[in-house]
C-alpha cells in the first residue's frame, strides 16, 4: 500500500508540475493516454493524480468527457485573492525578520530572470517566476500549511485564469512593486514589507478580477456573432 501511495504521489507532483509548464489552456482536454505515455506513468496512478488534481480544483471531470482545465469564476477569484490578502502581508513580515545578504540574492536573481521575459506578450515562465518569488517568501515564514495553502491557490491562478491577457504594462507595474517589496525585505523592515505586500496583492486583485469580467462578457456576447 505504501509502494503504491508513493507511485500515486510522484505521478500527482510529476503531472501538476507538467500542466503548469505547459500550454494547456482554460476549456482544454487532458489527453491521459497521451500524457502518461509522454510522462511514463502506468494508468492506475495517473488516474488517481488526474482525480486528485480534480479533487482539489485544478481539473474538472465529466463522465465520457474525461478530464480538463476549468476557467475560473469570479467567485472563487475573489475568494483567492482575500485569501491572499489574509495571508501574504504576515509572510512578507515574518520574511522580513530573517532576511539575509544571501537570501537578497537569491530573490534579486528571480526577479532578474522575470524581467527578461516581461517583453513577451504572455508568458507561462514569467507567470512562473512571479509565483516562485511569491513562494520563497511564504517559505521564509516558516508556516508549512499557509505556504501549501498559497502553492495551490497561486497554481488555480495558474492554470484556471485567462492570464494570457496579462499584459507587459501590468508585468512592469509588477516588476517594481517586487523590487520595492524586495528592498524592505533587504532592509528588515517588517512594517514596510507588510505594507507593501498587502498593496501588491490588491493591485493584481483589481487588475485580474477586471480581466475575469471581461472574458465572461465576451463569452456571453459571442453567440451574437456567431
Amino acid at each position: 500500500m505504501t509502494k503504491t501511495k508513493n507511485i500515486s504521489d510522484r505521478a500527482y507532483v510529476h503531472i501538476r508540475e507538467t500542466l503548469l509548464r505547459s500550454d494547456v489552456y482554460v476549456g482544454q482536454k487532458i489527453l491521459h493516454q497521451e500524457l502518461g505515455q509522454k510522462l511514463k506513468i502506468s494508468h492506475t496512478p495517473l488516474r488517481e493524480a488526474l482525480f486528485r488534481l480534480a479533487a482539489e480544483g485544478l481539473l474538472t471531470h465529466e463522465n465520457y468527457k474525461g478530464f480538463s482545465v476549468p476557467a475560473i469564476t469570479l467567485d472563487e477569484a475573489m475568494d483567492i485573492y482575500e485569501i491572499r490578502e489574509l495571508i501574504e502581508p504576515y509572510m512578507a513580515k515574518k520574511a522580513a525578520e530573517v532576511m539575509t545578504a544571501s537570501l537578497f540574492a537569491e530573490f534579486s536573481k528571480i526577479l532578474e530572470q522575470y524581467k527578461q521575459h516581461i517583453s513577451e506578450p504572455y508568458s507561462r515562465r514569467r507567470i512562473l517566476l512571479d509565483k516562485k518569488f511569491h513562494m520563497k517568501i511564504a517559505d521564509l515564514a516558516d508556516n508549512k500549511t499557509l505556504s501549501s495553502t498559497l502553492n495551490l491557490i497561486c497554481d488555480k491562478l495558474i492554470l484556471k485564469s485567462p492570464i494570457s491577457r496579462i499584459s507587459p504594462e501590468r508585468g512592469r507595474e509588477a516588476i517594481e512593486e517586487h523590487t520595492q517589496l524586495l528592498k524592505s525585505l533587504g532592509e528588515c523592515n517588517g512594517k514596510r514589507a507588510f505594507t507593501l505586500m498587502k498593496s501588491h496583492i490588491n493591485k493584481q486583485k483589481r487588475y485580474m478580477l477586471e480581466h475575469i469580467k471581461l472574458k465572461n462578457t465576451e463569452d456571453l456576447l459571442e453567440p451574437l456573432f456567431s
